[in-house]
């Protein structure tokens, strides 16, 4: 498990850190070219992350678009749709956190489920990602019947699939998932820096689990899922939180044989209105560096652009294979079809969003030569 081999690796990635300096331009291109056929190292890696120079920043990016920018290029596409806004943790960043009593609480129930799917598959959408906090109406059971349900609304079309991002759960708990027709687990570990981690969630009655819930990955890859990993850039040293999930990754595939499909890279944004004092807020060209460190480090792993970041800043890092999610249903239970309804302070969403029509998206993806692969999954 994770566990078993977090406390080499913390202290690995902290010594790195500590002992970093800015690479010089030659030091930059070297470890480009070196990427093209060998991995590169944890150390390699951090010394891309503390490029402080313009010309170096352009170095980089004009690389991966030049490597990872084809002449037809796809940008995968998954279609969160929120379950519930019901949630028993704490997470001060989150606009469904239980203290939040401005919200507006809602549960996706089974009976609108499919009027909801049915909204999303319209738009050509067949991988789906049902998304909910701990919410303790939605145990697996319950969950397992809105599987089956969209399963059979998908009716074994080929590249369909369906995904969870929720709370953790036991082994034998993601074998009753799998069995109903989940394909995929997503789970993004908010830092791995178990300090900071301890400081954002140590008084939340079931994400205070921190061993529990870095080990998330493994039990899912046990039963035979496909997982999703990543970082939410903010709460903590994003080259710290960078360093771990490209190490967490490369554990994966040193224990079960496979790596994460995609990393994910959420911000913390504002929220309902509330803007976050972070101490470790991270700027655009930060955020916009560690996303092309990632696909250096890990050219197989894709990136999952989202609808917290500006269309602009995403299509300009976008390459080829990666995910973008360019609506999530107004981030809230029902927002395709049955609660629709545009929002610009968060009431009822988990956090400010900035999405585009499908119209909207495509029109942007030509400009760049690329189409949308809605049906994606092997």
């Amino acid at each position: 498990m994770f566990t078993h081999n977090y406390n080499q690796l913390d202290g690995e990635i902290r010594g790195i850190i500590n002992k970093i300096k800015v690479p010089s331009i030659q030091e930059v291109k070297d470890i480009l070219e070196k990427s093209k056929t060998d991995r590169i190292s944890l150390n390699e890696i951090a010394r891309l992350l503390e490029v402080e120079e313009q010309e170096q920043r352009d170095l980089i990016r004009n690389f991966v678009l030049s490597e990872f920018r084809k002449e037809k290029n796809i940008s995968r596409h998954i279609a969160p749709i929120y379950l519930s806004s019901y949630c028993l943790d704490l997470c001060k960043y989150c606009n469904f956190s239980f203290k939040n009593m401005d919200i507006e609480r809602t549960r996706l129930e089974l009976s609108d489920l499919e009027e909801e799917i049915n909204e999303v598959l319209s738009a050509g959408n067949r991988v789906i990602e049902f998304t909910l906090a701990t919410d303790i109406g939605m145990p697996p059971k319950e969950l397992s019947k809105y599987i089956s349900k969209t399963k059979e609304l998908l009716n074994n079309e080929e590249g369909s699939g369906v995904l969870l991002c929720s709370t953790y759960f036991s082994e034998e708990e993601y074998l009753l998932l799998k069995n109903s027709g989940l394909w995929g687990m997503v789970q993004w570990d908010e830092t791995l820096d178990r300090k900071i981690y301890d400081k954002w969630h140590g008084n939340s009655p079931k994400k205070s689990k921190f061993e529990k819930r870095i080990d998330n990955h493994d039990r899912a890859i046990q039963t035979g899922l496909e997982v999703a990993t990543g970082c939410l850039f903010g709460l903590g040293d994003y080259r710290y939180d960078v360093l771990m999930q490209i190490a967490k990754a490369r554990y994966l595939e040193q224990e079960y044989g496979t790596l994460p499909f995609v990393f994910g890279t959420a911000r913390l944004k504002i929220i309902g209105g509330r803007k976050l004092y972070l101490e470790n807020e991270v700027n655009d060209e930060q955020y916009e560096l560690s996303l092309m460190v990632y696909k250096i480090a890990e050219p197989k792993i894709a990136r999952w652009l989202q609808t917290r970041e500006k269309p602009e800043l995403n299509m300009r890092n976008i390459v080829n294979d990666d995910i973008y999610t360019f609506q999530c249903g107004d981030v809230k239970p029902g927002g395709y079809k049955i609660n629709r309804r545009r929002i610009d302070s968060c009431s009822g969403g988990q956090f400010m969003v900035n999405e585009m029509t499908k119209e909207e998206f495509e029109q942007e993806l030509k400009k760049i030569n690329f189409n949308v692969d809605y049906s994606w999954i092997e």
